[in-house]
């Protein structure tokens, strides 16, 4: 006798098993510790010291901590969990097209942080910028590739001003449950409102960098957050802008620390 097989149930026997969503969350706390590093480096670098301040950097700056290779395995296996249950969010069929493409899209970007995070902790570490800059050498070959390059600065641009929009409307409350004590509450409310426009203006920094380089068609303009991060170092009050970025980026990761425990996984 053939057992009749429910794919769509699997799946949704798997997105919603406590222990999933449980070790999931750990996902938000390897992004919060990668953000704060990040913060500290771009406070590095506003202070004239030389440092990466990239994705890259923070990495490289995690493993050289003691028992970093260990936090950098945690990281890895919690951005890859994150990753795989936002993917199976994205295959209930019960949810809505945009509900199903973000989490396609949350996915994707914890799978390859998770990655990333594997390839430092096995000793195979990369540099940010230099990727972004040989992708978009690459890219500025052809008027399609330029397009493309304009197209994701464009997007990054978007995606800046809806950071700063979500902080300053506090609408990042709605992925949350609430809190019974007020001064949680509180505090996730402040680092949010901090948080959310700091990395809002990282990735707007990055979009306009990606734009600048292809106008100039010059792919070493394009090195990523820490050529934007330093972009903005070389402006008039650019080391207290820096500062105040990387003071945001640890509000922010305080936030993911928060979201960790209080996110409505849904």
């Amino acid at each position: 006798m053939n057992a009749s097989v429910d794919p769509a149930g699997t799946v949704r026997h798997v997105a919603e098993h406590p222990w999933f969503e449980g070790a999931a969350r750990l996902g938000f706390v390897a992004n919060g510790i990668l953000h704060a590093t990040l913060g500290v480096l771009a406070v590095v670098v506003a202070a004239g010291r030389k440092a990466e301040a990239d994705q890259g950097g923070a990495m490289g700056a995690l493993a050289n901590q003691p028992f970093g290779m260990v936090l950098l395995w945690i990281c890895a296996i919690g951005a890859l969990l994150l990753g795989l249950w936002s993917m199976a969010q994205a295959f209930l069929p019960e949810k809505k097209l945009k509900e199903r493409l973000k989490s396609a899209a949350t996915s994707i970007s914890f799978l390859a942080v998770g990655f990333t995070f594997g390839r430092f902790a096995a000793g195979n570490p990369s540099d940010s910028g230099k990727t972004a800059s040989s992708f978009s050498g690459e890219l500025m070959q052809t008027g399609l590739g330029r397009a493309l390059l304009i197209a994701i600065g464009l997007g990054m641009l978007v995606m800046a001003g809806y950071y700063i929009y979500k902080g300053a409307a506090k609408k990042f409350l709605e992925d949350l449950r609430g809190s019974g004590n007020k001064e949680v509450s509180r505090a996730v409310k402040f680092s949010g409102m901090l948080g959310y426009p700091a990395k809002g203006a990282v990735l707007g920094a990055v979009g306009l960098l990606f734009i600048v380089a292809t106008v100039q068609r010059d792919p070493e303009e394009s090195s990523g957050i820490d050529g934007a991060l330093k972009a903005i170092q070389d402006q008039p009050f650019g080391p207290v802008a820096l500062i105040a970025i990387g003071a945001g980026l640890v509000c922010y990761a305080v936030f993911l620390m928060f979201r960790a425990r209080y996110d409505r996984m849904e």
